[in-house]
């Protein structure tokens, strides 16, 4: 399995994988996922295996811990064991790695959460809400996952994603300010 940078001249692709696979208030407009690629904490990667390219993440360095803003398997290759070696080589390379789950309000949330459980993460149990992408876009309540323990820093892990992705000050007792 291999990991690619991608540049913003294979963006195109990416973004319409993104618009497939998440509802429109989990996407920045397509201006702001090009302008993103400048900031060298972020990274898009083009995930390839015996010869094919099976999926993208996208990865966030804050710190001690990476932050997965977005991971799409492409579904001719789901069901084949591909997504959980991608985020095994993501935990094993990075360690400490968070991401953000919807509640669990359906059979679909409920397997995406177990996928993740299976490989080692935990869900956080305090209130989480990503914040708005965009202006025309709504906070969405979700739940934070941690690999390979619970966040013992919650507050202070939630506090540097909000400030480095989503440009947002965060306040512990009710998220996005």
């Amino acid at each position: 399995m291999q990991f690619t940078k991608t540049d913003k001249k294979e963006m195109p692709a990416i973004y319409a994988a993104m618009q497939e696979n998440f509802v429109s208030d989990e996407l920045r407009d397509y201006e702001s996922a090009l302008a993103v690629l400048d900031d060298e904490r972020y990274g898009v990667y083009r995930i390839t295996e015996d010869g094919s390219e099976v999926g993208f993440i996208c990865l966030w360095s804050l710190g001690e811990v990476t932050f997965v803003e977005h991971f799409v398997i492409y579904s001719d290759y789901r069901g084949k064991g591909v997504g959980g070696r991608a985020i095994d080589f993501v935990c094993e390379k990075f360690g400490k790695v968070i991401l953000e789950v919807e509640k669990p309000e359906d059979e679909i949330k409920r397997r995406r959460i177990a996928f993740y459980e299976r490989h080692g993460f935990t869900v956080n149990p305090q209130p989480y809400s990503q914040p708005a992408y965009r202006s025309d876009s709504e906070r969405v309540p979700m739940r934070l996952m941690s690999f390979p323990c619970a966040l013992e820093d919650f507050d202070g892990t939630v506090k540097r994603l909000y400030d480095a992705v989503y440009h947002v000050e965060y306040s512990a007792s009710g998220g996005a300010v």
